[in-house]
């Protein structure tokens, strides 16, 4: 695979660390309280910089879950342990609460076709279904979930829950998601899954 040179190799830091900016203050103050004028000081760079990479502060917005989900989403490859995992990073996940808020604002409005987060929410299912999915096909080699569990079809449930739980979690009031992850996972993969 070939690196980029040049400007373009220079666009793609300069979006990443644009990304980055936004999501380091979303964490801080959340999406609706963060502009694009504070990005580009946070960033280093001008409001113009920044809408020259982004025309809109959606489109940034956007950038800032995929870099988000590039840092927390298992590799291709490097799928071993997801299931192992979901319990602990859901309980992680609805403590990160502006990150929450705004994944679930542009979520609902991804349900129209036509939205800009609709392809990034497409491309984000199909990848963690991909990694959980594979997890599933693993752990069934290793005999510890039933070679009858549809790994695919698992992999939308269990994913599907999260999101639920999630949901429900962060309108209130809390309740301990881990265990209701853990528990649906047995239910659903069986009681070795997470031996």
């Amino acid at each position: 695979m070939s690196t980029k040179r040049g400007p373009y190799a220079k666009s793609d830091v300069r979006r990443r660390s644009l990304s980055a900016a936004a999501l380091e203050l979303v964490r801080q103050k959340g999406h609706r309280n963060v502009a694009i004028t504070e990005i580009a000081e946070f960033a280093h760079t001008s409001e113009p910089t920044v809408y020259y990479h982004f025309p809109t502060k959606e489109s940034l917005l956007i950038a800032a879950l995929r870099q988000h989900d590039d840092d927390n989403i298992h590799a291709r490859g490097h799928e071993e342990g997801a299931i192992a995992e979901m319990g602990s990073r859901a309980e992680i996940g609805v403590q990160r609460t502006n990150y929450g808020r705004l994944y679930n604002e542009l979520a609902g409005a991804a349900a129209d076709p036509e939205h800009p987060a609709n392809a990034f929410f497409q491309e984000r299912w199909a990848r963690s279904i991909g990694v959980v999915s594979t997890d599933i096909r693993r752990l069934q080699d290793l005999g510890r979930v039933p070679v009858s569990v549809d790994a695919d079809m698992a992999a939308h449930l269990l994913l599907a829950a999260w999101e639920g739980l999630q949901l429900q979690w962060m309108q209130g009031p809390p309740f301990d998601i881990r265990s209701l992850i853990e528990a649906h996972i047995r239910m659903l993969l069986g009681p070795n899954a997470l031996d």
